[in-house]
């Protein structure tokens, strides 16, 4: 048995080499990390650090405290070691409610869009039209029987030709504008764009910016009436949602949403991932790995390091972690990678040479990877490579994405300020509630001590009085502590009204009746309204121009693109309407009503307007009380009747005058005539 050894292993050793062998065989189960998983992997993690290096995600986390009237932990702790009162007095919640609800009666109107479609200005001619004219002056001067022609006369037929066909297509682009704003409105109240507008103005008051996403287009099934019955339809539509800001990863640096590249972190049903395959753009066999990957494993890959690892967000999310890390069963995460990737790793992906021509060009790509596998690429479908992200901010920063301050970042000091007034001023009532006592241990027997504390009427202090010398020595003495109550709301008020210079927004805007001053009257809070539109304009100006205008634009540019009713289509301009004059729409509606008050009680003003004038301002008041204006108001047609059954005397008492008086009557006849022009009217 000499030289031969047995090769004993340990219990240790061996369940080492039992781990090894199970990591060995995971690792060559899982498949390779293609090159473009691998870039939107690292265009992740970059924008995941640069989020928490610019501490963007602490400040987040601290506007969500700040709304929800929490303090921070190392805040929390420095009061607990003081003692008394920990009470938050938030004073941030009302005016992030106050904001909410004031843009949503800007971009909620009653019966009307925030945006609008208008024509081009000055429609192009098309060389149809423009030889079409050409041909016409030709036909006209050729025929003239004199030798000359005046080119004076020439200039101005082709004027009139020119203009007249101008109006042509204005009138048509105007048809054409009208069918397709009902579209796009019909496909907005479909898809959820007011929903998401809504929630995205949740977020723009608490964060430093709000995300609005879409159109991205969804199978839908809806119930359709059809020969008779009611029938289950699917259909792809147009849809709107608000993208979560910790779910939000730009390119760091990025300015706006279509410089680097974007990625968003999402989730996907297992079910309703597996219903994808088969589409284009989709990768069966990733698509089967991913829906057997288990959650575990997922979530682990994509979310070490982030936010949603953050157990106080979850709270104040309401987010239960102890399963899933919050998601819902049957989930898993993803990145949805939206930017510019080479040729050669779209071609290893899988993407033929018919859409990657030039393996060495950059394409514009949507692509989505759970874990490290890419389910889905496909090359922008926007023509013009556009994301579809709209980013706003509160206070915007020209330099980045993401807001100078959010609407709680900006009135933190104030907010600050009331709670240690308020702090102070519940310390202080509860100190000064009652008066302070102090007893005399050197007199009071030992069998008292334990009660020294307990106060109530009739008690009765016991001591020992040959321990007491000299004269007006009490056993027990009380005082009163000062109360500074009065300084200390004072104080709170000082802030409250710092608040409202910091955000923008008045507390009357709230409803608030405190106002004072102007505003304790009608006209007065009118005015005061006014002048608080103007430093809330900016705001509004960026919502319009940075998420409604563009927003619009894409889904037009998609129904131009897909359908094929060329009667919607045309060459138009979006408008977003209305919003900053929303702004005073109820000062409006009182100045309509102070017109009709003061044409009604003069003679004069009834019959210029005339009657169908007077119906025109009572539609626009009736609209503006939203109130059922058809039911009230007379229509068009029946008030033109209305004018004719009342013009019919007056026209056979003209003619009348005209036959028995003869011509040389003027002055009744002009009079008969101005008779007429005040009936008409």
């Amino acid at each position: 048995m000499d030289g031969i050894s047995l090769g004993i292993k340990s219990d240790s050793d061996l369940h080492t080499e039992a781990l090894q062998a199970i990591v060995a065989a995971e690792q060559a189960s899982k498949p390779v990390m293609t090159s473009l998983a691998a870039l939107v992997r690292k265009s992740y993690e970059d924008a995941k650090n640069h989020r928490q290096t610019i501490g963007l995600d602490d400040r987040m986390v601290e506007s969500r405290r700040l709304k929800s009237g929490e303090y921070n932990p190392t805040d929390s702790a420095r009061i607990a070691l003081t003692g008394g009162s920990q009470m938050f007095f938030n004073i941030t919640a009302p005016k992030c409610e106050a904001f909410v609800a004031w843009m949503q009666d800007v971009f909620s109107p009653v019966g009307e869009k925030v945006w609008d479609l208008s024509p081009t200005p000055i429609p192009s001619l098309p060389e149809g039209d423009a030889q079409s004219i050409v041909e016409q002056v030709v036909q006209v001067f050729s025929a003239t029987q004199s030798g000359t022609v005046d080119p004076q006369q020439i200039k101005e037929y082709t004027q009139q030709l020119y203009d007249a066909t101008i109006k042509r297509m204005r009138d048509d682009a105007q048809k054409r504008v009208d069918r397709m704003s009902q579209k796009i409105e019909d496909q907005t109240q479909e898809g959820g764009f007011m929903q998401a507008l809504s929630a995205f103005i949740d977020d723009l008051s608490i964060y430093p910016s709000a995300i609005l996403k879409g159109p991205v287009m969804r199978k839908k099934r809806r119930l359709k009436w059809e020969n008779g019955s009611v029938t289950v339809v699917e259909e792809t539509i147009p849809t709107w949602n608000v993208v979560d800001p910790f779910d939000f990863f730009p390119c760091p640096n990025a300015k706006c949403v279509d410089e680097g590249y974007i990625c968003e972190r999402v989730t996907y049903d297992k079910a309703a991932l597996s219903l994808m395959k088969g589409e284009p753009g989709w990768k069966d066999e990733a698509i089967d790995a991913v829906t057997g990957m288990s959650q575990t494993q997922n979530v682990s890959t994509l979310n070490s390091g982030g936010i949603l690892d953050d157990s106080e967000m979850s709270r104040l999310e309401n987010r239960d972690t102890t399963h899933n890390s919050g998601m819902a069963d049957n989930a898993v995460e993803a990145i949805e990678f939206w930017g510019s990737v080479p040729g050669y790793s779209l071609r290893e992906w899988g993407m033929g040479e018919k859409e990657i021509s030039d393996k060495f060009a950059y394409y514009e790509v949507n692509a989505i990877m759970i874990g490290d596998m890419v389910v889905r690429s496909i090359i922008n479908p926007d023509p013009l490579g556009r994301r579809p992200y709209y980013v706003t901010s509160y206070s915007k920063n020209k330099n980045s994405l993401w807001g100078v301050k959010s609407l709680p970042e900006k009135m933190v000091d104030v907010q600050q300020g009331v709670n240690g007034a308020q702090r102070t001023l519940m310390n202080n009532l509860a100190i000064a509630s009652g008066p302070q006592v102090a007893a005399d241990v050197s007199v009071i027997p030992a069998n008292q001590m334990a009660d020294l504390h307990k106060l109530y009427p009739w008690k009765v202090w016991a001591y020992d009085g040959s321990k007491v010398t000299g004269s007006g020595r009490d056993p027990v003495r009380f005082f009163q502590p000062s109360s500074n109550s009065n300084e200390l709301v004072e104080v709170t008020k000082y802030f409250e009204d710092k608040a409202d210079d910091r955000t923008l927004i008045p507390r009357y805007v709230a409803g608030d009746g405190t106002a004072g001053g102007a505003g304790a009257t009608a006209s007065g809070l009118s005015m005061l309204m006014t002048a608080a539109a103007r430093g809330i304009k900016r705001i509004i100006r960026n919502i319009d121009l940075d998420v409604i205008r563009p927003a619009i634009e894409r889904i037009y540019v998609w129904n131009m693109m897909t359908l094929e009713d060329d009667k919607l289509k045309g060459d138009v301009q979006i408008v977003p309407k209305g919003t900053l004059a929303a702004l005073v729409r109820e000062q409006t509606q009182l100045r309509r009503q102070e017109f009709l008050n003061n044409t009604a009680s003069s003679p004069l003003a009834q019959q210029i307007m005339g009657i169908r004038g007077y119906a025109n301002l009572l539609r626009e008041i009736a609209k503006g009380l939203d109130m059922p204006v058809d039911k009230l108001v007379p229509s068009e047609e029946e008030v033109e009747a209305l004018v004719q059954n009342m013009q019919a005397p007056a026209n056979a008492q003209l003619s009348e005058n005209s036959n028995g008086q003869g011509e040389g009557n003027t002055g009744s006849s002009r009079q008969s005539v101005q008779q007429q022009r005040t009936t008409q009217r």
